[in-house]
């Protein structure tokens, strides 16, 4: 029988974190931390995030596993300094799971948690401090796939449909998939406004980090999932955490994957998620690197906005600075699921947050390209990627 490559951490999303330790706190906290750090245990590795380098040393093999194929190796190259570090020991004693940022030291370290989305979104948090402050490099939570040579970016909190809507258009006949969770876009130096100007979007991972629920509503997926190495994706019927998909079960309308005689389901656990690399789902002719910004879209899941509403920059920027959204599994604690919250920029990803920075970039880049908010909760999938399809057309 098959099996799949799932690990089971026992923090399923972020831990609590405090996100401006000082140095001599964090110096401290690092001395006790290491001390459990046995030498025989301690695994190191230097990414590549954007030519950014930051080191993980840890002793968790499933984090360091994902770190290691999720990004580009940095040079191999004895003289080359580390710009950022991540520490993450499991099996402190008497202390709660826990995640420290240090901006001075740009240091992260992590307590007691194996949950690898946090560990991954802080080094891309801390490879983009180091960018917007030194290389004017703007960096966005959103998820990237180009048509027909035309790049459109997706920008929205979790859960509203930003990696559903790049999997509906890489799929088309001209489609390529960029990325589904983080690009960079480089601004020249001396720019003023975006106008007569085309931006050009990156991503730094060499995979996609995915929520495995998607395969629900896309099943293809399945067999592909089968062969990546997951994490806390739902081994059995009694552990599912999916009630809608239970209520469907009792009424007759489907019927669980369980009953079916399959071994894991990837809908049970919102949060549950996979480590694909991009061109196992439709080859390497379906993935690019870099894409032209001509469309940027923000979406909403909500049951009363409009399906769509076009923005200039002063409407995009208010949209993005209040970043109103619902707290769904992976992006909160788990006592906050399913409440209001707001994430200026939709970017939990900020360790260091610029809000003039930030306006300035997406002013710019809204500037340059056609913009427009679209809702998630009033339209089904088709719907919403008929309209960005439309918007990417009339983007010339």
């Amino acid at each position: 029988m098959a099996m799949l490559n799932n690990y089971v951490t026992k923090e399923t999303s972020r831990a609590k974190s405090r996100k401006n330790v000082s140095g001599d706190e964090m110096n401290r906290m690092l001395e006790h931390a290491l001390g459990y750090l046995d030498y025989d245990r301690k695994l190191t590795w230097d990414a590549n995030i954007n030519g950014i380098v930051v080191r993980y040393t840890g002793n968790s093999q499933h984090q360091y596993d994902f770190w290691m194929e999720n990004w580009w190796p940095a040079p191999n190259n004895s003289s080359m300094l580390p710009h950022a570090f991540v520490y993450s020991v499991v099996g402190v004693p008497n202390m709660e799971a826990e995640a420290l940022y240090c901006p001075e030291l740009n240091t992260a370290l992590f307590i007691n948690t194996e949950y690898y989305g946090q560990a991954k979104s802080w080094a891309l948090g801390m490879a983009a401090a180091v960018l917007e402050r030194h290389y004017n490099t703007h960096s966005i939570h959103g998820a990237c796939a180009e048509l027909s040579g035309r790049g459109v970016v997706i920008v929205a909190p979790t859960g509203t449909g930003k990696t559903t809507q790049v999997n509906q258009l890489f799929q088309a006949e001209s489609g390529k998939v960029v990325g589904d969770d983080w690009v960079y876009i480089q601004h020249p130096p001396g720019l003023e406004d975006g106008r007569n100007h085309r931006f050009l979007v990156r991503q730094p991972e060499r995979r996609l980090y995915i929520r495995t629920e998607n395969e629900e509503n896309e099943p293809w997926l399945r067999p592909i999932l089968d062969g990546c190495k997951c994490e806390n994706v739902v081994m059995r019927k009694q552990d599912c955490q999916n009630s809608i998909c239970w209520e469907k079960c009792e009424k007759g309308e489907r019927k669980c994957v369980f009953d079916e005689g399959k071994d894991w389901c990837f809908y049970a656990f919102g949060n549950s998620r996979a480590l694909l690399p991009r061109e196992w789902m439709k080859g390497e002719g379906k993935v690019a690197d870099l894409a032209e910004l001509n469309l940027l879209v923000l979406l909403r899941r909500d049951s009363t906005s409009p399906a769509q509403v076009n923005l200039d920059a002063d409407q995009a920027i208010e949209v993005l600075k209040e970043g109103r959204y619902m707290i769904r599994p992976g992006s909160g604690p788990k006592e906050k699921w399913g409440t209001m919250a707001n994430e200026p920029w939709y970017n939990p990803y900020l360790l260091v947050r610029d809000d003039r920075k930030q306006e300035e970039f997406f002013r710019r880049e809204v500037e340059s390209s056609r913009c427009v908010l679209l809702n998630t909760g009033v339209e089904g999938i088709t719907q919403t990627h008929d309209r960005i399809v439309k918007e990417l057309k009339a983007s010339d």
